[in-house]
């Protein structure tokens, strides 16, 4: 029982149901493994098996003994810490409460009968000062550690009940409360205290005071924690009920990286963003959806995963547009000469990405751009000078530490000084937040959809400046299951829930800060997370994995919290395995679920858009999906038995067949949707005729938000990235075939776009139903220019190119 309850203190799952519905329990041998990788790996070793007996028979049986009962006493002490020792510090470090019902709790003794003083100090500097006799406490829980019983109470805190003042020896917080102590100390007072809090983190000291007054013996002088009050339902924009329906949100998915342009040095950059965002805002759109924008490992450009970052927190610079940059005008001179045009064009002309050689180019040009910086701005402390020391102070240690590894690991040729990797973090968040405003003026609902990763890489600063809320034994990914019998592995580091709630959360709510800033809304990677996570440990002696949970309403409420402070609506990534519980939690909370077309179909085929969750972003397709146009000619499952993934043609030819009846099913749904495409064999469906009708279907559906991929715009079939290879394939590097401004002048996909708007604008049958309704549980539990770059067969068919027109200035900005 000790080493059961062990595990539940700790987290460690004991049994999970699997993608086809099936209890599947997990070994204890696997349970402790990941408890082992949890402790560091001070778990003792179960007892050995006894000698056969000898002469040492004595000493043989004994050893396993000791060592059984060193196993219990260490178990013992570990279930006390983490147990019953809470029940003796009196006040929480962190609390958490709604902001319709706040309240405040702690632990003491049954005997006690004193008063408890709290001071609340909340994050506008008020201070609030009042009295609770424990005749007001209303107890919750009681818990006996050996003959002494303690109790939790509960301190309301937003309605009235009798209070009494501070007795004659406490200690005031300021004149006020001094003055309203002494007018009223005779008699406790009917009234509400303290008033209704706000939304926030307020600062909370207790004291415990003998009903005389004095100070109880054995109290520490002052008890101190963290009170969060916090809202119920995340931010909603413009997607909250109103009285005259609103347009229904619609955006592009983009690989940053992949855009083109002829100024750009070899990756897609703010600068295309820029552009992108101008020319999809005249178009009706509400938003582009972003990769993950972190910062990855600067001495390993191959490693070009966005969902494998080192830094969670801070920007990849790569992202940085020269010539946007202030100091670049001072540069252009030598910028543009041939030893700079030539690398910069060779990058530009080709279709795959070579993060090398970009990565060589653009920290040289950002090492002359900081040098400029240095000699112009920094030795004179200019205007400019003084915003960047200002952002380096907001910013803290946090990037401190992340400049010092980047120095550390950066190349010896860049310049050896810290402020050059603080200097390239300045100028890329203020060109992300040049992004998201240039988006909302030019009138789009929520501009930026940033996408943060589950987890962060174990070398990285994110891990290593905060390694006491990391696991650094273990790396997440999923269990084995019959599509991957071995199980996935993703390489990242777990946050360690103890780790968090011992830390007040301060990492995770840095995490979101950060990643919501300058956009309108943030899609959380693999949201179930905030549940549960497999663990693999590292020592592969440990065994298999196994599931840990994490605090979920507590996670979800520093959510909700920090997106209304944000003002930034909450997308969470929830395909795959995703457990009951966190369904219902998720629309409570007002976040907004992610379908993706493939995968929304019942027993009859592709679901009718009615059928469609309404909380939730509908997605065309993704980057771990086949592209549209490879998905309706089967080039993806020709590539994935080319690298091995189908092993023989036998289950090509399989998987063929039933891509043959998808596409079908989908004919199928169109035709029962407009009628279009009925009766038509499959081979005579072009892919330029079969898109308009394919994004139509999806776009009217009663998602609240939707989007389509530029690339399959395009008719692009190479992947993004196939799930499952690593050198087989290229993942992450197809850059799109044509550049923003070629793909503006196709009256092709002009047209698409003005199709997808009018279907986004078309209100369904069930559109006007209420909020309430729209979170029907059922609906959830239902759910399972360059230079001419080099010629390949990217798309199906060409697109028809309009003489260039003139070129936005944005790149011209100061940014």
């Amino acid at each position: 029982m000790g080493l059961e309850q062990l595990l539940y203190l700790h987290g460690v799952g004991a049994e999970f149901v699997d993608c086809f519905g099936r209890q599947i329990r997990i070994p204890q041998e696997d349970r402790l493994g990941v408890l082992s990788a949890m402790v560091g790996g001070s778990l003792p070793e179960p007892p050995a098996q006894p000698h056969v007996a000898g002469h040492d028979s004595v000493a043989s049986m004994a050893a396993p003994l000791r060592v059984e009962q060193a196993q219990d006493s260490w178990i013992d002490k570990r279930i006390y810490e983490l147990d019953a020792h809470p029940w003796t510090r009196v006040l929480p470090g962190f609390h958490w409460c709604h902001v319709d019902d706040a309240w405040l709790s702690c632990y003491l003794a049954d005997d006690f009968c004193g008063h408890l003083q709290l001071q609340l100090t909340t994050e506008s500097g008020e201070s609030l000062l009042f009295c609770v006799p424990a005749s007001a406490l209303r107890p919750i829980g009681d818990y006996r550690i050996g003959d002494r019983r303690y109790q939790n109470y509960r301190i309301d805190l937003g309605g009235p009940h009798p209070v009494d003042t501070p007795p004659v020896d406490a200690h005031p917080v300021d004149t006020h409360a001094e003055q309203n102590a002494d007018a009223s100390r005779a008699e406790p007072v009917e009234e509400a205290v303290p008033p209704v809090l706000g939304l926030g983190y307020h600062e909370v000291r207790l004291r415990l005071l003998t009903p005389s007054g004095s100070q109880e013996p054995e109290a520490e002088s002052e008890y101190l924690g963290t009170l969060m009050v916090a809202p119920r339902m995340a931010y909603q924009g413009m997607l909250a009920p109103q009285e005259r329906p609103v347009r229904r949100p619609w955006g592009i998915s983009i690989q940053l990286y992949s855009l083109r342009s002829e100024e750009q040095w070899g990756i897609g950059d703010f600068g295309d963003l820029q552009d992108l965002l101008r020319r999809l805002a005249a178009r009706g759109a509400d938003f582009i959806l972003l990769n993950p924008l972190h910062a990855l490992d600067i001495a390993a450009p191959e490693q070009a995963s966005p969902y494998s970052p080192c830094d969670r927190l801070r920007l990849n610079p790569l992202y940085i547009c020269l010539q946007a940059v202030p100091e670049y005008a001072g540069l252009q001179e030598e910028f543009s000469g041939p030893r700079w045009q030539q690398a910069r064009a060779e990058l530009n002309r080709d279709n795959w990405l070579d993060y090398g050689g970009v990565g060589r180019l653009k920290y040289q040009a950002l090492a002359c751009l900081y040098a400029a910086f240095r000699d112009e701005h920094l030795k004179p402390c200019s205007a400019r000078a003084q915003k960047f020391h200002a952002f380096v102070a907001t910013e803290g240690e946090g990037l401190l530490a992340f400049a010092r590894l980047e120095l550390a690991r950066g190349a010896a040729s860049l310049p050896q000084e810290l402020d050059f990797y603080l200097y390239l973090q300045f100028v890329a968040a203020g060109q992300l937040e040049l992004c998201q405003l240039e988006a909302r003026q030019a009138g789009m609902g929520i501009g930026l959809v940033r996408d943060l990763a589950v987890g962060a890489l174990s070398h990285g600063a994110e891990v290593q400046t905060h390694a006491d809320e990391f696991c650094a034994n273990a790396s997440i990914g999923a269990p084995p299951d019959p599509f991957a019998p071995q199980g996935q592995n993703w390489g990242l580091t777990p946050l360690d829930p103890l780790g968090l709630k011992r830390n007040d959360f301060r990492h995770f709510i840095a995490l979101l800060r950060a990643n919501m800033k300058s956009c309108g809304a943030l899609r959380l990677d693999h949201i179930m997370g905030l549940l549960r996570l497999w663990w693999w440990p590292l020592d592969k002696r440990l065994g298999e994995g196994a599931y840990v949970y994490y605090p979920l309403t507590s996670l979800l409420a520093i959510l909700c919290l920090e997106s209304q402070r944000a003002r930034c609506l909450v997308i969470g990534e929830d395909l795959g395995l995703v457990p009951v519980e966190i369904i219902s939690a998720l629309a409570d909370a007002g976040i907004y679920s992610n379908e993706l077309f493939y995968f929304c179909r019942d027993a009859r085929g592709f679901k009718p858009p009615a059928a469609y969750k309404p909380q939730s972003l509908m997605m065309l397709a993704n980057h771990d999906v086949p592209n549209l146009a490879a998905w309706w000619c089967g080039s993806d499952l020709h590539l994935r038995r080319q690298l091995g993934l189908l092993e023989t043609d036998e289950l090509l030819g399989q998987a063929l067949q039933e891509r043959d009846l998808d596409k079908q099913a989908l004919i199928a749904a169109i035709g029962r949707r407009s009628g279009a495409l009925s009766g038509m064999a499959l081979d005579g469906i072009r892919f330029s005729a079969l898109l308009p009708e394919w994004i139509g279907l999806a776009a009217s559906g009663a998602s609240a938000l939707f989007s389509v991929q530029l690339a399959d715009l395009l008719a692009e079939k190479h992947p993004v990235n196939i799930p499952g290879t690593w050198q087989q394939y290229p993942n992450w590097q197809r850059r799109l075939p044509l550049s923003t401004e070629q793909i503006f002048n196709s009256a092709e996909v002009a047209d698409w776009l003005q199709r997808l708007a009018a279907s986004r604008h078309c209100r369904h049958e069930n559109q006007n139903q209420s909020q309430n309704q729209e979170r029907n549980r059922d609906q959830h539990l239902s759910q399972c220019s360059n230079p001419a770059p080099k010629q390949d067969s990217g798309g199906e068919e060409a697109f028809e190119i309009h003489p260039a027109d003139p070129r936005p200035n944005l790149r011209k900005r100061e940014i």
